[in-house]
């Protein structure tokens, strides 16, 4: 690592990571956080992430804080990264809206909108674990009321 000043992040489940101030300045909650204070000496508690999500933010984080990587290595490694089940998409999702780093947000809203592209209603339910507790009655109703959401 550089001579940059480390940050010490603390998780949910108590996993402590370092890392290079300049990496965890992706995220608006942290860079407000340490601005005006010296973030060397104090660990940044992350109530709302765990571990295990933690890792890969961090992780998508320094690809995206390298220096002299292509627009061509960003996207491959992009693909590679959003190769994780719904539940973990998920949860990096919310750690960055958590932490406020817009563009991971973005990454993960259009993976989850390209996962559901195409699929029918049905399709959706099995993809997120959605149990529909319509009738078949009660969803005919809906349908027939909202038939322009349909089409």
């Amino acid at each position: 690592m550089s001579s940059e000043k480390l940050i010490t992040l603390k998780t949910s489940d108590d996993e402590e990571f370092k890392l290079n101030k300049s990496v965890a300045v992706k995220s608006v909650v942290i860079k407000s956080f340490v601005q005006d204070i010296d973030c060397t000496s104090i660990v940044i508690p992350l109530p709302n992430v765990d571990g295990k999500t933690m890792t890969k933010v961090i992780n998508y984080w320094k690809k995206h804080s390298e220096e002299g990587v292509t627009e061509v290595q960003l996207k491959n490694f992009d693909q590679d990264f959003l190769k994780m089940s719904h539940s973990e998409l998920f949860d990096v999702h919310l750690a960055a809206r958590y932490l406020d780093d817009k563009q991971l947000e973005e990454v993960i809203i259009q993976e989850s909108f390209d996962r559901i592209t195409g699929k029918t209603i049905e399709e959706i339910r099995e993809v997120f674990g959605i149990v529909n507790d319509y009738t078949p009655e009660e969803e005919e109703q809906i349908r027939r009321e909202n038939a322009w959401a349909f089409k």
